[in-house]
């Protein structure tokens, strides 16, 4: 599972949006004067910033519902997007559209199935006022020319029979239910596939209905910037600045974008620096340890380790004296011991090594 903490900062999260599949990250903040919002793209920008006039959640908008739409279901597919009123050729509003086209995945309409179009982002852009408004709705289809007695038929609901002398008389009762008389002639359309839910078949009439989910969102474009929250400001809405001032702040990027390289490349140089110290320093140990287990000649005979790199010069005259010294001395320990009975060699054994 994904936790966020605190010390989280931007670039964790730029990090691990490609092996997720994310594209677009909101960020939603609150200051005492405004509540913005951040939409940008991954990896490399562009930004655009909101600042948000009035929102609703989903859950202010289910309370406010008489019968809100909410299943599992729904959020499976993704949804529809519809763009109302950007047809302005302004460079920040191409930026604008080309970015809430590409938070939805494209549609082929001659694979497109009715069956998996569940709901409808709705983003429409208010020219007078420079307001954005965001709506997200609930797709449904429902049979059109049938009364509210043959509707709980269908859905399999057991009507009242109570007041009815025969079956005719619950058929053919002829009252509509309210929504069925709310629904317009412009929602009804001949369902070219079959739509989920009873009735809805293939070359039947059917009315369209939408039944909003959340969130709602009212907002204007404040500013765009072209990196990943960083980098050059293409369009602010409250100030202006001449091409002098433009060529200025190109210019003091340029340069922190240069004394970023440098330092980057100094960075990658230290790294380099300390790796073949520390390989050094381990060839150096491991020498050390290889000089401490081989075994050396002494003057005296013996062998010995040490750490010393230099070998000591063997003298072989001595070496060969030595030997023969030692050799002799152990002749005449075995020749006196020789000479005690073996009961008392073997009775006491400190005896023989006091010799």
């Amino acid at each position: 599972k994904l936790k966020v903490r605190r010390s989280n900062s931007i670039k964790d999260y730029v990090s691990v949006a490609g092996p997720l599949g994310i594209t677009h990250m909101m960020m939603m903040t609150k200051t005492q004067a405004h509540t913005n919002l951040r939409v940008a793209r991954f990896p490399r920008g562009p930004t655009l910033f909101f600042q948000v006039d009035q929102y609703s959640f989903m859950k202010d908008i289910a309370t406010v519902l008489r019968r809100p739409k909410s299943s599992i279901v729904q959020f499976q597919t993704p949804p529809l997007l519809i763009m109302n009123n950007f047809s302005n050729d302004e460079p920040h509003m191409k930026v604008m559209t080309s970015m809430f086209q590409n938070m939805f995945p494209s549609i082929n309409i001659q694979k497109l199935k009715l069956a998996d179009v569940r709901r409808v982002v709705l983003i429409s852009y208010e020219e007078k006022d420079d307001f954005v408004h965001i709506r997200h709705f609930n797709v449904q289809a429902v049979p059109v020319g049938m009364s509210r007695q043959v509707k709980k038929l269908i859905n399999m609901r057991v009507p009242n029979l109570s007041t009815c002398s025969d079956i005719s008389d619950l058929l053919l009762a002829g009252d509509l239910s309210e929504s069925e008389a709310e629904d317009a002639a412009d929602t009804q359309v001949t369902l070219p596939q079959h739509v989920p839910g009873r009735g809805n078949e293939k070359q039947q009439k059917s009315a369209i209905r939408l039944t909003e989910l959340g969130p709602r969102i009212t907002m204007r474009l404040t500013r765009v910037e072209e990196g990943f929250c960083d980098g050059e400001v293409l369009y602010h809405r409250y100030v202006k600045k001449s091409k002098t001032e433009v060529a200025k702040m190109q210019s003091q990027i340029k340069k922190k974008e240069q004394l970023r390289t440098q330092r980057r490349k100094e960075q990658e140089k230290n790294v380099k620096l300390k790796q073949k110290k520390k390989e050094e320093h381990r060839k150096r140990c491991s020498d050390g340890q290889k000089r401490k287990m081989m075994p050396e000649a002494c003057k005296c005979g013996e062998r010995r380790y040490s750490r010393c790199s230099v070998q000591p010069v063997i003298d072989t005259h001595d070496s060969v004296d030595n030997m023969l010294q030692m050799s002799n001395e152990k002749h005449r320990v075995w020749d006196r011991i020789s000479n005690f009975p073996a009961g008392v060699i073997f009775a006491d054994t400190r005896k023989v090594d006091a010799l």
